[in-house]
C-alpha cells in the first residue's frame, strides 16, 4: 500500500516541517512547451478526472469509471500546411494503485479531439477501441487490466497504440538498469514510477522509457520503433494530456507532475515539488502513523537510529580511504584543485561549455595562475561507469606524451565530482569538419596530415611506448584538431594497456557502431588488429566524408562504408568514391590511402597490416601491393590467430624502398 511505500518520504518532510508547503510550480504557457511540477485548475478535465492536493487524479471510487485530462490549450505540431511536423519529448511521473487495487490502468494520449467518451470503462483506458468515428490518436498505455477468466492474473505491460487500442509494440513494464539487465517494475504498486516518450518526426523514431522514481532516464529505452505519426501531428491542433478507467471495483490512477516539450528536450522536473501524498486521507494518515512512531518507541528508535549512524559513518570513512589509497596509486596525486577550476570555466557557465560527451560535458577554461587555455571533462556524477574510465584515462595519457596524442594536464576530485584538464584544442573535433556544413571544407593535404598524424599517434601506443595501448574507440569524433590542424587523437576512456608480448585481458564490446571489428562483435576481444580496423573505417570516412553506416543507395537498408567503397571500385574506379566537396587531390595519394583504408578494415584480422606497416606505407616507405577488390570477400571463417611478432599481411607483398 501506498502508506508504507511513502513512509520514507513522509518521515523527512515530518521532520523538517515540509509536508504541508509543498507546492505546484508554474506553467509554461505557449503552444510549444509546458511543465506541470504538481497541478493546478487550468486543465480540461471531464469523466471522474478531479484535482486533488495538487495531484491529478483520474478516476475516483467504484462503479466503472474513466476520467480525462488535457492540456487547456493544443499543442500546433505544424507551422503551416505541408511545413516541417515539429519532434516532441515528454516526461510525467505517475501513480496506480493507492487503495484495493483493481483498476484497468491509464495512458498518455495525442488526439485530435480534447473531447472523448467518458463512459468507456473497462480495459478500454478511457479511449476508443479504434478510430472508426475519424477520432485520431497517439497512446502510450500503461496497462494493469486484471481478467478474472484466467486465474485473476493481472496484466503488467507498457503499449504503444495508434488508432486502435491493439497495441504496435508492448513489453513487460519495466527499466534497463547500467549494466543491461532488466528490472520489472510493478505499475499497480502504488509506488510513484516515471516514463519518457520521445519522438523523432524526421526518423519517425519513437523511444519508451520507464523507470523508479526518483532516478536517473535509463540510458536505453524500454521501447523503440518506427512509427509515422505525421496523419496525427498534420492535421491541426493537437491535444496533448491523459486517459484512465477502471472497472466495477476501486480503483485510483494519479499523475503527479508533467513535462512536454516540442523540437527539444522535455525539462527536467522538480521532485521536490511533486506532491507524493496525493489524498488528504493518505497523508493524514501517514502522518498519524509516524507520529505514533515517535512517541512510543523514542528510547528504542534513539538508540537504533544512533547506532546505525555511527556505523554509516564508519564505513564511509573507511571505504573513503581505501578510495583515496587506490586513487593516488594509480593516478598520482591531484593536479588541480576544484577552486580553480570552477574560476577556470566562470562556475561552469553555459557559455564556456564545448559539449557534452558520453560520460558528462567539456568546458572551455582559463587557468587562473598561468592564463593558459585549457579544455576540462567534468563526468557526471549520475555515470555509474564513470569512475573507471576517469582513472583509465589519467593512468594512461598521465604517462604517455606525443604530439598527435591529446595532452592530459592533470585532474581534480572533489566530493562527487570527477574532472580531467587537457590542452585546449581550438579547432574542435574532426566530425564537425566532415559533416557541419557551416565549417569550412577540409582540403587535401589537411585530410592527409591528418589520417598520418593518427597513424602516428597509434603507432606509438601500439608498438612505441613500453606498454601496448589498445585505444578502443578510435573515430572521427575522437580526434581533435590544434592551431595548425593537426590531428590528435582523444578520450582514453575505453583505452586498455598491457605488456608486449602478451594478450589483453579485455573480454567485452566497447567502442562505436561501424567502428567495430567482426571479431570483437564475436568474442569481445579488444586487440592491436581491432584498433586497426576502426583506423581503416576512419581513414576511408576521412577520404569520402561519409558515416561509417549509412543508407544503401537501392534496397533502402544501411551499408557499411567499406562496402560502398569496395562496390564503387568495382563499378569503375575507386576514386569515384572521393568527398565531393574534395576539388583538388593527388589522385595517386588518395588511391592510396582509400586501399590501405579498405585493408586495414579487412574482415579477417590477419589480413590487417600492423601500424608500423602502415606508417611505412604512408610515408612512401614501402610499396603497397596491387589488389582487387575480390580478394576483401571472405568466406566469413577467421582465423583469430594475428602473428605480431612478424607483422605481415596476407593480402600485401612490403617492398621496402631504399634510401628511407
Amino acid at each position: 500500500m501506498l502508506r508504507l511505500s511513502l513512509r520514507p518520504y513522509l518521515i523527512v518532510l515530518f521532520f523538517l516541517g515540509l509536508a504541508d508547503h509543498l507546492h505546484t510550480s508554474g506553467v509554461i504557457a505557449g503552444t510549444s512547451e509546458l511543465v506541470y511540477n504538481g497541478f493546478s485548475a487550468d486543465m480540461k478535465l471531464d469523466g471522474k478526472a478531479l484535482w486533488i492536493n495538487d495531484a491529478l487524479s483520474l478516476t475516483d471510487g467504484p462503479g466503472g469509471t474513466s476520467g480525462h485530462a488535457f492540456c487547456s490549450y493544443p499543442l500546433s505540431f505544424q507551422n503551416h500546411p505541408g511545413g516541417a511536423i515539429s519532434s516532441f519529448s515528454t516526461t510525467f511521473v505517475f501513480v496506480m494503485g493507492f487503495k484495493q487495487y483493481k483498476g484497468n490502468g491509464m495512458a498518455f494520449v495525442l488526439s485530435s479531439t480534447s473531447d472523448l467518451p467518458d463512459d468507456s470503462p473497462g480495459e478500454y483506458l478511457g479511449l476508443l477501441y479504434s478510430n472508426s468515428d475519424g477520432h485520431v490518436f497517439f497512446a502510450v498505455e500503461f496497462d494493469t487490466f486484471l481478467n478474472p477468466e484466467i486465474d485473476d492474473i493481472d496484466d503488467n505491460h507498457v503499449g504503444i497504440d495508434v488508432n486502435s487500442l491493439v497495441s504496435v509494440e508492448s513489453k513487460t513494464a519495466g527499466f534497463y538498469d547500467y549494466i543491461g539487465e532488466f528490472q520489472t517494475i510493478v505499475l499497480r504498486s502504488g509506488k510513484p514510477v516515471q516514463a519518457w516518450v520521445d519522438y523523432d518526426s524526421k526518423s519517425h523514431q519513437l523511444n519508451v522509457t520507464l523507470a523508479a522514481c526518483c532516478i536517473s532516464k535509463p540510458q536505453l529505452p524500454l521501447l523503440s520503433t518506427t512509427v509515422n505519426l505525421s496523419s496525427l501531428l498534420s492535421l491541426g491542433p493537437v491535444y496533448a494530456g491523459f486517459s484512465a478507467s477502471s472497472s466495477k471495483v476501486s480503483s485510483d490512477h494519479y499523475v503527479l507532475g508533467w513535462s512536454l516539450k516540442l523540437d527539444g528536450v522535455a525539462q527536467p522536473l522538480d521532485y521536490t515539488l511533486l506532491p507524493f501524498g496525493a489524498g488528504d486521507e493518505t497523508r493524514e494518515e501517514s502522518k498519524s502513523d509516524v507520529t505514533f512512531y515517535i512517541v512510543k518507541g523514542v528510547p528504542s528508535i534513539v538508540l537504533l537510529v544512533f547506532l546505525i549512524v555511527l556505523f554509516i559513518l564508519i564505513c564511509r570513512h573507511l571505504r573513503k580511504a581505501k578510495e583515496d589509497d587506490e586513487w593516488e596509486i594509480k593516478c598520482g596525486m591531484p593536479s588541480f584543485t576544484y577552486k580553480d577550476l570552477l574560476t577556470a570555466t566562470e562556475g561552469f557557465s553555459n557559455k564556456m561549455l564545448l559539449g557534452k560527451g558520453g560520460f558528462g560535458r567539456v568546458y572551455k577554461g582559463v587557468l587562473p595562475s598561468t592564463t593558459q587555455h585549457v579544455a576540462i571533462k567534468r563526468v557526471s556524477p549520475e555515470s555509474k561507469q564513470g569512475k573507471k574510465e576517469f582513472m583509465a584515462e589519467i593512468a594512461i595519457l598521465g604517462h604517455v606524451r606525443h604530439r598527435n596524442l591529446v595532452q592530459l594536464l592533470g585532474y581534480c576530485r572533489y566530493k562527487q565530482e570527477l574532472l580531467l584538464v587537457y590542452d585546449y584544442m581550438p579547432n574542435g573535433s574532426l566530425d564537425r569538419y566532415l559533416y557541419d556544413n557551416t565549417t569550412p571544407t577540409l582540403d587535401w593535404a589537411q585530410r592527409l596530415r591528418i589520417i598520418k598524424g593518427v597513424a602516428s599517434g597509434l603507432f606509438y601506443l601500439h608498438e612505441d611506448w613500453e606498454q601496448v595501448i589498445i585505444h578502443r574507440d578510435i573515430k572521427a569524433s575522437n580526434v581533435l584538431l590544434d592551431d595548425d590542424m593537426n590531428g590528435r587523437l582523444g578520450d582514453f576512456g575505453l583505452a586498455r594497456l598491457h605488456d608486449h608480448g602478451v594478450d589483453a585481458h579485455t573480454t567485452h564490446v566497447a567502442g562505436t557502431w561501424g567502428y567495430i571489428a567482426p571479431e570483437l562483435a564475436r568474442l569481445g576481444k579488444a586487440t592491436k588488429a581491432t584498433d586497426v580496423f576502426a583506423f581503416g573505417v576512419f581513414t576511408i570516412e576521412v577520404v569520402c566524408g561519409r558515416k561509417p553506416i549509412g543508407p544503401a543507395n537501392t534496397s533502402g537498408g544501411l551499408l557499411a562504408l567499406a562496402d560502398w567503397v569496395c562496390g564503387t571500385w568495382q563499378g569503375g574506379s575507386i576514386i569515384d568514391a572521393v568527398d565531393p566537396e574534395l576539388k583538388d587531390y593527388d589522385t595517386a595519394e588518395v588511391e592510396l590511402v582509400l586501399k590501405l583504408g579498405l585493408l586495414c578494415s579487412h574482415s579477417l584480422s590477419r589480413s590487417r597490416p600492423c601500424m608500423r606497416l602502415v606508417m611505412l606505407y604512408l610515408e612512401g616507405g614501402a610499396r603497397l601491393a596491387d589488389f582487387q577488390p575480390a580478394s576483401l570477400v571472405t568466406d566469413g571463417h577467421e582465423d583469430e590467430e594475428i602473428d605480431q611478432a612478424l607483422c605481415t599481411s596476407a593480402a600485401t607483398t612490403v617492398t621496402i624502398l631504399s634510401g628511407r
